[in-house]
């Protein structure tokens, strides 16, 4: 019996883990759903949220930037109702966009209009020739 009980408690704890397995592909489509979705207001907060994460991830991962730049990059997160990053999918492989990858994994944003909410972080930049 307490076999039984404790593998339905490892497999129910697992859930979320599972949820969080789609492709960067499903999550991506998920996130221009979601942020299709929102009204004015929600977009402008969404906006706000996530230049001020872009303001404070960019410098500290700014050392793994190599002299020709960032490559582009794009890293989808999927936020919980009071706006925690839970999940994240990237798409590029980059030193710098696996960092900010990691740094944005800890962080909040907004609190959507719904939960599960996925954005994406559509990432390009370049030093001046």
């Amino acid at each position: 019996m307490y076999r039984i009980v404790l593998f339905a408690a490892l497999a129910v704890a697992a859930l979320p883990v599972f949820a969080a397995a789609q492709s960067y592909a499903e999550a991506k489509a998920l996130a221009d759903r979601d942020e299709a979705s929102v009204s004015k207001t929600q977009s402008s907060a969404l906006l706000a949220s996530q230049g001020a994460a872009i303001d404070r991830i960019v410098p500290a991962c700014a050392r793994a930037m190599g002299p020709a730049g960032m490559p582009p990059f794009v890293v989808v997160v999927e936020l919980d109702a009071a706006g925690k990053v839970v999940a994240t999918w990237r798409e590029g492989d980059s030193d710098f966009a696996v960092c900010f990858e990691k740094q944005l994994g800890t962080r909040s944003l907004f609190a959507p209009p719904r939960a599960p909410f996925y954005t994406s972080f559509e990432m390009s930049m370049s030093h001046p020739d």
